[in-house]
């Protein structure tokens, strides 16, 4: 297919037929460099401005509503199972030891319902309930795509599952969340582990 930037009379040209940009010497056609292409949705760029990242303060406000609706989960689920219980045995009254069990369900699971509740949202989504609220969306740094399988267990993962650790865990997540407030690009430490960046859907 030929050029219209190709003239084979052309003095300067020689005849040479024009290379992969449809310029024969590889630089950009007349009227400037093509507009930079920025990933989609699959890896499928579109063209236009880069979409504005979101700050520490809408995350952290994102995270809180995601907090609160994993606790109302956790406890509707405590209540339904312990109703079973008491149907299934028919009795009101619990063992020290089934005691005890509740209590380290419910001290050391809140990591791994926060991870649960991550994966799924993120990998069929890309943001939780509280993300959408807020109107942010966590994307692939490398071409703002979807993410990956990996991507999303490894990012719910390092945030996540420490805080199955009392205060030590939550102390941790903390910490490495809040390292986005010092990094050009917005991102905390799970972000720069799954190679992630959180983006600002509306303003």
């Amino acid at each position: 297919m030929s050029s219209p930037y190709w003239n084979p009379q052309h003095p300067h040209q020689g005849g040479r037929p024009p290379q992969a940009g449809g310029w024969p010497y590889g630089g950009p056609p007349p009227g400037g460099p093509v507009p930079p292409v920025l990933g989609g949705q699959g890896g499928q760029g579109v063209q236009g401005p880069e979409q504005p990242l979101a700050g520490f303060g809408v995350r952290l406000a994102a995270r809180l509503i995601d907090y609160v609706l994993a606790f109302l989960a956790a406890g509707a689920f405590f209540f339904v199972m312990i109703v079973v219980v008491v149907i299934l045995t028919g009795s009101e009254e619990f063992t020290d030891a089934e005691s005890e069990l509740w209590a380290y369900l419910f001290f050391f699971g809140w990591g791994v319902l926060l991870f649960f509740y991550d994966w799924l949202y993120l990998i069929a989504w890309g943001r939780t309930i509280g993300k959408m609220l807020v109107g942010i969306k966590v994307v692939n740094a490398a071409d703002g795509g979807k993410l990956t399988q990996g991507q999303v267990i490894g990012r719910s993962a390092f945030f996540c599952l420490p805080q199955s650790v009392p205060c030590l865990g939550h102390l941790f997540s903390a910490i490495e969340s809040m390292v986005v407030l010092g990094d050009d690009r917005g991102r905390a430490l799970h972000d720069r582990v799954a190679r992630t960046r959180v983006i600002r859907t509306r303003t």
